[in-house]
C-alpha cells in the first residue's frame, strides 16, 4: 500500500532525536510551560519572521484565541472562504462573531475579487485561509482592509514555511495580518505527536493578550485574573519534539515540492485532470498535492478513488462539504471533483511512478 501519509515512516527517521528530547523533557518534570515551550516560541518567530509566537493547545484555540484578542464587536462579521476545514468556521464562531463565506477561486484560496461585496458595515476582519500550503493573495487582501478599516487573521494551518512576495518584500506565512495561526496536528507538515498549535505576531499587546487568553486570562500574577479566558497551552513534549523537526522541516518541504513537481510533470497531459500550479512569486509547501477532474468528468472521481486503492495507493479529500453549501459556488462544484494524492518525504520514486501509472491508466480509459 502507497500511503497517503506516513508518520511511522517519519518518526522511524528522527527516532533517536524524538526518544533523545520526550526523554529530556521527562526528566525535568517540564510538562507545561516552561524552558522547552519558551525555546520552541523564539525558534519558531524566529522561522515564521513575527517578533512573536505563542504555543496553544490546537489550531482552532489560535483562531479563537486570536479573533478575541483583537476585540471586536460581538456578533460583528468574519469574512472566510467557503473551502476550508471547518476549525476556521469554529474559531470564529466560538469568538462570538458570524462568519461570512465567500467563494474560492481556481486556486481553492479565498476569491479575492469577491471580498468587496461580501463587505457590510458589520464586517470587522477577514480570515484568508492559505489551503492546501500555498499562500492566499495577501497584497490585496490587505489592500481591502485598510480600505475597509478591517483587521486580519491569517490561518496557516497548513502553510507552515509557505513564502510571497507583497510589495516587493517576500513575507512567510503568519508575518503578514495582525495575527497569524497554525496548527501541529500530527499530520501537518510540522506536526507534533497530539495536538498543538501557535499564534504569531508583531504587536506586543496583541501577544501580551493572546497569552494571557490561552492562559485562564492570568495577569503577571499566577492568581491574577484579568479577564475570562481558557486553558489552552502547548506542553513541554510537544514542544520538544516540534524544535526537532524544525531542524529537518526545510528538507521535508523540499522533498514534497519535487513530488509535486514529478506528479504535474507526467499528468500535466490529460485535459481532464486539472494540476496545482507552481508560482515562482508563491512558494508553496504543499501540504495537499490536490487535482480536480473536469466538471463534465463528475462522478468519476468515486471511480477514480477505488481504481488506485484497488491498486494499492491511497488516496483523500480535502474537503468533501463546503462550508457554505450553495450550488452556484465553485467551492460546491470542486467539492466533488477534487482528489489529494499522497504526498510527502516518505515517497519514493518507485511509488510516486505508480501513482503516476495507475492515474494515467484510468485517464485514458
Amino acid at each position: 500500500m502507497i500511503k497517503f501519509l506516513d508518520l511511522k515512516a517519519q518518526y522511524q527517521s528522527i527516532q533517536g532525536e524524538i526518544d533523545s528530547i520526550v526523554l529530556e523533557v521527562l526528566g525535568k518534570s517540564a510538562f507545561v510551560g516552561g524552558e522547552y515551550v519558551e525555546a520552541f516560541e523564539r525558534e519558531f518567530a524566529l522561522r515564521v519572521g513575527s517578533d512573536f509566537a505563542l504555543g496553544v493547545g490546537n489550531g482552532t484555540d489560535a483562531i479563537e484565541i486570536a479573533l478575541r484578542a483583537l476585540e471586536l464587536e460581538q456578533g460583528s462579521e468574519v469574512i472566510l472562504p467557503a473551502n476550508t476545514f471547518f476549525g476556521s468556521l469554529e474559531g470564529i464562531v466560538n469568538a462570538g462573531l458570524s462568519p461570512v463565506f465567500v467563494d474560492c477561486g481556481e486556486d481553492y484560496c479565498i476569491d479575492v475579487s469577491k471580498i468587496r461585496e461580501s463587505i457590510t458595515p458589520k464586517t470587522s476582519a477577514i480570515l484568508p485561509v492559505h489551503l492546501y500550503g500555498r499562500m492566499c493573495n495577501m497584497e490585496e487582501i490587505l489592500k481591502i482592509a485598510q480600505e475597509f478599516g478591517l483587521r486580519v487573521v491569517e490561518d496557516c494551518a497548513q502553510s507552515f514555511g509557505a513564502e510571497m512576495e507583497i510589495f516587493g518584500e517576500k513575507k512567510k506565512a503568519g508575518s503578514i495580518g495582525d495575527l497569524g495561526c497554525f496548527s501541529f496536528y500530527p499530520g501537518k507538515n510540522l506536526g507534533a505527536y497530539g495536538d498543538g498549535g501557535a499564534i504569531t505576531t508583531s504587536n506586543q499587546k496583541l501577544f501580551e493578550l493572546c497569552a494571557s487568553l490561552a492562559n485562564h486570562g492570568r495577569g503577571k500574577d499566577k492568581y491574577e485574573h484579568l479577564r475570562i479566558g481558557r486553558n489552552s497551552r502547548l506542553d513541554g513534549i510537544q514542544a520538544g519534539i516540534l524544535r526537532v523537526k524544525l531542524k529537518h522541516i526545510d528538507s521535508w518541504n523540499a522533498r514534497r515540492k519535487e513530488v509535486a513537481r514529478q506528479y504535474n510533470q507526467a499528468l500535466g497531459g490529460y485535459p481532464a485532470l486539472v494540476l496545482p500550479k507552481f508560482e515562482e512569486n508563491n512558494q508553496n509547501v504543499w501540504h495537499l498535492h490536490v487535482v480536480r477532474l473536469e466538471r463534465e468528468k463528475r462522478g468519476k472521481r468515486e471511480e477514480l478513488m477505488q481504481f488506485l486503492r484497488e491498486n494499492g495507493i491511497e488516496t483523500g479529500i480535502h474537503y468533501p462539504l463546503p462550508l457554505d453549501c450553495n450550488p452556484a459556488l465553485n467551492a460546491f462544484h470542486w467539492s466533488k471533483n477534487i482528489l489529494s494524492l499522497p504526498i510527502g518525504e516518505h515517497l519514493e520514486p518507485q511509488e510516486i511512478e505508480k501513482v503516476v501509472k495507475i492515474i494515467k491508466e484510468f485517464v485514458e480509459k
